[in-house]
């Protein structure tokens, strides 16, 4: 099997250094490719990542981990859509933020993510520093990072 590799973001990260220990971020992202990329420019918050790959495992994932923070959700998911998704997730815990993410931007989309429960969009393909703005809302907000200094 061929090694994935992937970039890595930590040095990009907007100025910001991101620390969310004690943190947990559900990735609702039926692609690997989608989902990979997305825990690897989490990495280095520090934050717990759980993966479902339906709509059906998350609001299930949902239920079984009451320490959920806030939820990814991709609006295109196989079976059960993000729509229907994030509506049975609110359906056991109400106040958890939800992010829709999606590539399929129609005309009313953004007012279906809204009308679903989610609290935030994003669209893909997903810009990695709005991404951590858009989480740090709900985590926590990132310190700048030191200066290096430059010896002369």
């Amino acid at each position: 099997m061929r090694e994935l590799l992937f970039t890595d973001f930590s040095s990009s990260s907007a100025g910001k250094i991101y620390n969310w220990a004690g943190k947990t971020i559900l990735i609702a992202e039926d692609t690997d490719c989608s989902f990979l990329y997305l825990k690897t420019v989490l990495r280095n918050t520090a934050a717990s990542i759980l993966w479902a790959s339906t709509g059906q495992e998350a609001i299930n994932l949902v239920r079984e981990h009451k320490e959920i923070d806030v939820i990814l959700m991709d609006i295109n998911m196989p079976g059960i859509s993000g729509f229907e998704a994030t509506v049975g997730i609110h359906s056991i815990r109400p106040s958890i933020p939800v992010i829709a993410q999606t590539a399929y931007v129609h005309d009313n989309e953004v007012e279906l993510c809204y009308a679903s429960g989610c609290i935030d969009y994003i669209p893909k393909p997903i810009d990695k520093n709005l991404l951590l703005e858009k989480l740090s809302v709900f985590l926590g907000a990132g310190v700048p990072k030191p200066q290096k200094e430059i010896s002369g």
